[in-house]
């Protein structure tokens, strides 16, 4: 099944996974994923939506989605790739300890102008 639901010009109508919330139970890499899908009517051109509303939500568990492959197209090359599912769970989990690592980083309080924050690029 496509997720584009009918086109018409720069018009489209199609679903879109708007909330993915990852229920993971660490002990045993397993859990539901719920994907929280909504039909979406917007012109591609110009970025603006006509109508959005919530459609459904659909549950899966994370050991079937990290024992999958995927195929996937390159953003940059085009080219078709079959990945591996292990690899959704170690980006998840990368993306995880990043942002935990940027949002918990010590203040140096020599260089933080007595007590502002201090930005943290990533």
């Amino acid at each position: 099944m496509s997720l584009v639901l009918s086109e018409s010009g720069n018009n489209a109508v199609e679903m879109f996974a708007t909330r993915i919330d990852v229920q993971w139970d660490f002990r045993t890499n397993t859990g539901p994923v719920l994907f929280q899908f909504e039909r979406v009517d917007w012109d591609r051109e110009t970025g603006l939506v006509n109508t959005r509303g919530y459609e459904r939500t659909i549950r899966h568990d994370i050991a079937g989605l990290i024992g999958g492959e995927y195929a996937i197209t390159d953003p940059f090359t085009g080219e078709q790739l079959v990945e591996p599912g292990w690899k959704l769970m170690a980006m998840i989990k990368a993306a995880t300890e990043r942002v935990w690592d940027a949002e918990t980083a010590p203040v140096d309080e020599r260089t933080s102008g007595g007590g502002e924050s201090v930005a943290v690029t990533l």
